[in-house]
């Protein structure tokens, strides 16, 4: 694992030639989540501090829309 950029609570890393968010998705409780993101939302996220957090917006509800609950911690 390479962690290859953090912004406040955002960290994005990459491993086995993937990119990977890790972030804090809790509203109330902390709720640390690791999700793969694209190359492109990667570079995006990177590009400015302020598209980090639309990439974080987007990368949520692809998760709603996969059926997988954003919010809950997928980390042990």
């Amino acid at each position: 694992m390479n962690i290859l950029y953090t912004f406040n609570a955002l960290t994005l890393l990459s491993r086995d030639g993937k990119y990977y968010a890790r972030y804090d998705a809790g509203a109330h409780l902390p709720a640390m989540r690791e999700d793969h993101i694209t190359e492109t939302e990667f570079r995006v996220a990177v590009e400015r501090p302020e598209n980090a957090g639309r990439m974080l917006f987007e990368l949520q509800r692809r998760l709603i829309d996969s059926g997988v609950d954003p919010y809950a911690s997928n980390i042990d």
